[in-house]
């Protein structure tokens, strides 16, 4: 593909035509047009192009030096709004800090205990209540909802 960049100008590029767009797709799935496992292997396919090239060092630095031609913080181009900022990152491991390293000790013991504490309530079945053995109170089991999903491997 020598212009493959030239391939996402089919695509819709407003908001009203990614709504029609949609729309378009739904109506063909829906009326059976089209198989709907191939309409998600599709997806599937073109959300990780589109990641790949979103996360290629390369185009990361291109997009960020034109950017840059714009003085302005946030600038219009194309007919879009596009704002630069940026994100700061700590480590602080490194600090030396007693009391943040005995606060992040306990942060993580809490958050085991806490994982602990939830299997624990996982495991009590619907119908069932379950009398606390320091505090007496009847625990019952937690409320749950699960939702059907594929995963999609692509050669």
């Amino acid at each position: 593909m020598e212009n493959a960049i030239a391939q996402f100008t089919y695509l819709p590029s407003t908001k009203a035509e990614r709504e029609t767009f949609v729309q378009m797709c739904v109506d063909e799935i829906t009326s059976g047009a089209r198989n709907p496992l191939q309409l998600e292997i599709m997806l599937k396919n073109l959300e990780e192009t589109v990641n790949a090239i979103r996360k290629h060092p390369e185009v990361k630095e291109a997009i960020q030096a034109e950017a840059e031609k714009f003085n302005e913080k946030t600038f219009k181009v194309f007919g879009c709004s596009v704002t630069k900022a940026s994100r700061a990152s700590y480590d602080f491991t490194h600090c030396q800090d007693s009391t943040w390293e005995r606060l992040n000790s306990n942060k993580q013991s809490i958050s085991e205990q806490l994982k602990d504490r939830e299997n624990f309530l996982k495991a009590i079945k619907p119908g069932m209540s379950v009398a606390d053995p320091d505090t007496g109170e009847i625990i019952y089991p937690p409320s749950w909802t699960s939702s059907e999903y594929l995963t999609i491997k692509l050669p």
